[in-house]
């Protein structure tokens, strides 16, 4: 399993490339966490940019369209599947509603991908994503995943964009909430991603 977690993956992700050498260059593009939010998704689009400057080939895909079967092909075709930043449990909820946390899981799993996600991609692979469920920004969507469950790959959940003061309330909330929500939380800026492989967790910046 090898998962690169970041704050901002167009801020880190030349890391990947020392910390994976052998992973190739195809790279699955997701960015539906960005769905609910007025566009232009400007954190989308510099990981997109990033990507291409560093000399990946990417595929976007679009999880509203796709089944189960047909996200499998696309997942066989690729060496990274990224997810974008955004509403965690929008996305969250989405891979639930088509059937996809499977397909995701067992590819990790069995290192037949190297998962990279930015912000609520990088949220999404823990067992709890409930440090969340104070932003007000996802009230909508919460209902949706009342037990608040990620994909269930790491013990600890990400808070990303730790140096920008935007996040300060809803870093505020998360803390004062910790008593609780006993899950562990490492707070990482844009600058740092959490690596983590079969040989433990780094922090990388």
């Amino acid at each position: 399993m090898k998962l690169f977690l970041a704050s901002a993956a167009d801020k880190t992700i030349h890391l990947l490339s020392e910390l994976s050498p052998t992973t190739g260059k195809k790279v699955l593009f997701v960015t539906n966490a960005a769905d609910p939010y007025p566009g232009p998704h400007f954190w989308v689009e510099n990981d997109r940019s990033r990507f291409i400057e560093l000399g990946y080939q990417l595929e976007e895909i679009n999880l509203r369209n796709v089944t189960s079967e047909s996200f499998q092909q696309h997942l066989s075709d690729a060496d990274i599947l990224h997810i974008c930043g955004g509403s965690v449990y929008y996305i969250t909820n989405l891979i639930r509603e088509r059937g996809l946390e499977n397909n995701i899981m067992d590819a990790i799993t069995n290192d037949e991908i190297v998962y990279t996600g930015t912000s609520a991609g990088a949220i999404i692979v823990s067992k709890n994503i409930k440090a969340f469920s104070y932003d007000e920004e996802e009230t909508e969507y919460i209902q949706k995943i009342p037990d608040h469950r990620g994909l269930g790959l790491i013990d600890f959940t990400v808070v990303p964009h730790c140096n920008n003061p935007d996040f300060i309330p809803g870093h505020e909330k998360m803390v004062a909430n910790t008593p609780n929500d006993p899950t562990p939380l490492i707070f990482v800026d844009d600058d740092w991603a959490v690596w983590v492989d079969g040989e433990g967790i780094k922090i990388m910046s």
